[in-house]
């Protein structure tokens, strides 16, 4: 009985090389490498990112049934929308999930649309992976609670490119958001970034 399975044994273990050694010896069957990193990033990827980020959450206003108002997606906080209460002990949002207050202080969520003056439309690559990186814009100023710059921080550069390529490509929206006050966001100020990441 023993004999029987060293039989079928060396059997399967034969076929597995034969394909492994056929795999590689057959000119058609070599994997293709790897397409190359387009500076600019890929949109249709980002469009994938940013809908996996969950990014309309806070930067798009909503519509009375709590869907995302597409007509101003990722405007931000809009002027005149209600704040939400400072309630102690308490993190609180507006309904349209573009304000936030918590211990940190008061988040109006920002406008991320490609308008160059009350969006990122006037912002470099290098500026938006650096805003994601350390967790502050090329402004000065401090990404808040819900941002999660702590998770961001850990997206590859290529990633971060495609997300920042797709944004550029939505329509652009003039909407001026106001500053908020309080703590920055959590960052990760020890974490080790791979040689040739920003």
């Amino acid at each position: 009985m023993n004999a029987r399975f060293f039989h079928v044994g060396t059997g399967f273990g034969l076929l597995i090389l034969g394909g492994v050694l056929g795999f590689w010896l057959h000119p058609g069957a070599r994997l293709l490498p790897a397409a190359p990193v387009i500076a600019g990033g890929d949109a249709a990827r980002g469009a994938q990112l940013v809908m996996l980020g969950g990014c309309d959450d806070c930067h798009t206003p909503k519509l009375a049934s709590g869907a995302p108002d597409m007509t101003r997606r990722f405007s931000g906080y809009h002027a005149g929308m209600p704040l939400p209460p400072a309630l102690s002990g308490v993190i609180t949002g507006n309904m349209q999930l573009t304000a936030w207050r918590g211990p940190w202080g008061l988040t109006l969520s920002a406008n991320i649309t490609p308008d160059r003056k009350t969006g990122i439309g006037g912002w470099t690559l290098p500026q938006f992976i650096h805003t994601l990186r350390s967790g502050v814009d090329p402004q000065g100023r401090p990404l808040r609670p819900p941002m999660d710059t702590a998770l961001l921080q850990q997206l590859p550069r290529a990633d971060l490119a495609d997300i920042f390529a797709y944004l550029q490509s939505v329509q652009p929206i003039v909407n001026p958001v106001g500053i908020a006050r309080g703590k920055p966001a959590a960052v990760n100020p020890g974490r080790r970034r791979p040689a040739g990441h920003l």
